[in-house]
């Protein structure tokens, strides 16, 4: 007996197959043995896992050595352009998204500052007025004391909260002060400050402010150090950046649309979120006053996050709300955003706007509900279906997946927010549920759950609209045309690649 081998040296899994056989999955850096007998001619068909149409074959014999970016013709070449494009798409995401992170970091530590000015400077400023007065009588004394309290709570809570901090410093001229000393040191000199108007309103006779200075500062501040001291430094640090994270990723992506009331202009009526490069772009240009844009998202941390709205009664609908038509059931982050929208896509229609869906790529039409009276009862099926994925990846199935190469597909995300892994895991869990539950999923994708109902009110409303492909709004890869070595060029090439191979034939074997 002898056999053969065909090694996926591609960033992306193929599947395999000979004449009678199944489909086997072969993930990058991987290999699969086939034992066939000596002289024997088999007939080996390779694709692309992602793109079943993609396709190749090849005549093999005992002892071949098959490279999946080298041995199968078009199909090596379309796969390498394919990976060459997935890692532009890549590269232009992570440098978006690393552009992003430095601009909310900078605004993170804009209200650093803002903080500082407003819970620690300030207070211990008036702390230093109400100090410098005079207490010329008993009334004076009390209203000094009195107009300290407010401003001991917040600078107590500053100072406690922020003086934990380890990594950063503060500059004054040429010296550089620990943020944790420099901010000890301002609760030293409020503390000062609070003892030296007590001893003054105690030499005047006034003794008794100091029931109504000091309770503060010491119970207070002294519970809130307790409890800082027994929680971890690591939890709190964490738990501070989330909270600066989300109120700047609300003012970022905070948008209640905006309507160009111009006859035949084209409005973005429904959006896709996954797309976070596009949707960046779309609110930029929108702000600009050069889209116009009906979409609406309001995020954690604005006033509208989490209300809700009734339903009026002439739509006949069932629900306190509109979160139980959109989504089944009422959802944490509300449905006044829906009660905006339609707004927006009313004055888009009496303006007369040529109304925009947009799908996620390569998923125009797809993904719709049935009705808008059903939308709501299917988001709730998709919702258990899709929670059974997390148990699913701790499945012995999903592990095997891992033990053949799973792990070797890349984590980073591209312009849609999918990465190589999350959709090869996600394509494993769908082949594990029942036909009718994969294909009710499968027929879901293209629209996100709040897009499915916008699309079905739309539909409910009659308005006409355009189904727009998302695509158009990322970055393109532009024409590329590969030119195929020579055959003694090719057999260079085969042998360098088997070189720099054997390190990992060694591991598979």
């Amino acid at each position: 007996m002898a056999g053969f081998a065909v090694t996926n040296d591609l960033q992306s899994p193929i599947e395999m197959k000979l004449q009678s056989e199944d489909w086997k999955v072969v993930y990058p850096q991987k290999s699969c043995d086939v034992c066939v007998s000596d002289g024997e001619v088999s007939f080996v068909e390779v694709r692309l896992r992602e793109s079943p149409e993609v396709k190749g074959s090849y005549q093999a014999t005992g002892g071949t050595k098959l490279w999946a970016s080298l041995d199968f013709e078009s199909f090596s070449r379309e796969a390498k352009r394919r990976d060459r494009g997935e890692a532009r798409q890549l590269a232009r995401e992570g440098e978006r998204r690393e552009e992003a992170q430095k601009q909310k970091d900078a605004a993170i530590q804009q209200i650093g500052w803002s903080t500082v000015l407003v819970f620690g400077v300030i207070p211990l400023l008036v702390l230093f007025c109400c100090t410098i007065i005079p207490a010329e009588s008993a009334i004076a004394a009390a209203l000094l004391a009195i107009a300290t309290v407010p401003f001991c709570c917040s600078l107590t809570l500053f100072v406690v909260a922020v003086g934990s901090e380890h990594s950063r410093c503060v500059d004054f001229g040429e010296c550089r002060f620990p943020i944790p000393i420099a901010w000890r040191l301002v609760g030293l000199i409020g503390l000062a400050l609070l003892a030296w108007m007590t001893a003054q309103h105690t030499e005047r006779g006034f003794g008794w402010t100091a029931a109504i200075v000091w309770p503060v500062p010491l119970l207070w501040g002294g519970r809130l150090l307790l409890r800082l001291v027994l929680a971890s430094r690591s939890d709190r640090e964490v738990e501070r950046r989330n909270e600066a994270k989300r109120e700047i990723n609300s003012r970022n992506i905070h948008f209640d649309g905006s309507v160009i009331r111009e006859r035949g202009r084209p409005c973005v009526a429904s959006w896709p979120g996954k797309c976070e490069g596009a949707w960046e772009s779309l609110v930029s240009q929108t702000r600009r006053g050069e889209v116009s844009a009906a979409v609406v998202f309001l995020p954690w941390g604005i006033d509208d996050y989490g209300a809700h709205d009734s339903i009026p009664l002439a739509e006949g609908l069932p629900g306190r709300c509109w979160c139980t038509p959109l989504y089944g059931e009422e959802q944490l982050w509300g449905c006044r955003w829906f009660t905006q929208w339609r707004q927006n896509i009313e004055t888009a229609v009496e303006s007369g706007a040529e109304l925009e869906v947009y799908y996620l790529p390569n998923r125009v039409g797809k993904g719709k509900v049935k009705s808008f009276d059903t939308a709501g009862d299917e988001n709730l099926q998709r919702e258990e279906l899709n929670s059974r994925q997390k148990g699913f990846e701790q499945s012995p199935e999903f592990k095997q997946a891992l033990d053949a190469g799973l792990g070797n597909l890349s984590r980073e995300p591209r312009g849609d927010g999918s990465s190589q892994y999350s959709r090869e895991a996600r394509r494993l869990f769908l082949a594990s549920l029942s036909k009718t539950e994969r294909e009710f999923l499968a027929t879901s994708e293209g629209l996100g759950n709040s897009q499915r109902a916008e699309v079905a009110w739309l539909e409910r409303k009659g308005y006409a609209y355009w189904e727009v492909d998302v695509s158009r709004w990322l970055p393109g890869d532009g024409d590329e045309q590969y030119v195929p070595a020579s055959a003694e060029q090719r057999l260079q090439l085969r042998s360098q690649q088997e070189l720099s191979m054997v390190p990992l034939m060694d591991q598979v074997n």
